[in-house]
């Protein structure tokens, strides 16, 4: 049963077909896939979770744009689902798809503190903040001094920074620099767990609260990963790119870390070809 649902984690491909490949009917695929989700999910709280050491967090963040007090990132990720029977438009998202909307918070090392897989892709990011068991958490002044930073998607609070929609003086320009550095943690959280486990990069065909489960236990799974120092498709590495605001995951890639001669070689011939054509389609 393991088995069958790491396979489906990692491929997301069709139920019959993972059962074809094991030699298991499809409904014992279904059986195995939703036993081991909520297994995991059962004992999300092992492994997902915020550690008592706050001051080690703060340390971690600090260490990327000198912004202190840091805790933790904050924001939402869609995970697509076939069209549900029950509700069927409260799951619609802005882009006129089914969805989950996922809000995740990590640290400073991708690793994820909290996970909120419960509410459909209509739910605006702030409103899942503000009723999540985290948000209230701090909200209530739980972790003390400690706060999140967030996208202009999230209300400013004490407890929770967003960047300034007004750049005049300067430093608001640079606090914003620091914080997109930052809060870039959590966009490359979800991205290297998209990538990981492929079963997110199309529409799970299974009800919304499987989907739930199976979202949480990939998450716990991708802890774990980090916990063991396991690689990422052979030592690929999530490219630090720039992301803007609403940016899609889904077009974000990675590249290899290592790049030989040849491989560079190839690389600039294939610029220089494609800066040839740019010339001679502008040239037509």
């Amino acid at each position: 049963m393991v088995l069958i649902a790491l396979q489906f984690y990692a491929t997301g491909t069709f139920q019959t077909v993972i059962g074809n490949v094991l030699r298991y009917s499809q409904s014992s695929v279904s059986r195995s896939i939703t036993a081991v989700s909520l297994a995991l999910s059962l004992i999300s709280g092992q492994h997902i979770y915020f550690s008592d050491n706050l001051t080690m967090l703060k340390n971690d963040f600090s260490d990327i744009a000198r912004i202190p007090g840091i805790i933790g990132c904050v924001d939402g990720t869609h995970v697509r689902l076939q069209r549900p029977t029950l509700f069927e438009k409260a799951y619609v998202n802005r882009k006129n798809y089914h969805s989950i909307n996922v809000q995740g918070i990590c640290d400073a090392n991708n690793r994820f503190l909290n996970i909120c897989a419960t509410k459909p892709g209509s739910c605006h990011d702030s409103s899942i903040f503000k009723g999540s068991a985290v948000g209230k958490k701090f909200e209530a002044g739980h972790f003390g001094s400690g706060f999140l930073l967030g996208d202009s998607g999230y209300a400013n609070t004490p407890f929770l920074f967003v960047p300034y929609t007004d750049l005049v003086e300067n430093y608001k320009i640079r606090f914003n620099v620091a914080h997109k550095t930052t809060r870039c943690v959590i966009e490359r959280s979800f991205v290297i767990l998209k990538k990981r486990f492929h079963v997110f990069h199309s529409e799970t065909r299974m009800t919304p609260t499987k989907v739930s489960w199976i979202t949480v236990a990939c998450c716990v799974l991708h802890n774990l990963a980090l916990n063991w120092k396991m690689p990422l498709l052979d030592d690929w590495e999530v490219e630090d790119l720039d992301i803007e605001e609403d940016e899609e995951l889904a077009d974000l890639e990675v590249r290899p870390t290592g790049v030989t001669a040849s491989q560079r070689e190839t690389i600039l011939r294939r610029q220089g070809n494609e800066k040839r054509q740019k010339v001679a389609f502008n040239t037509f």
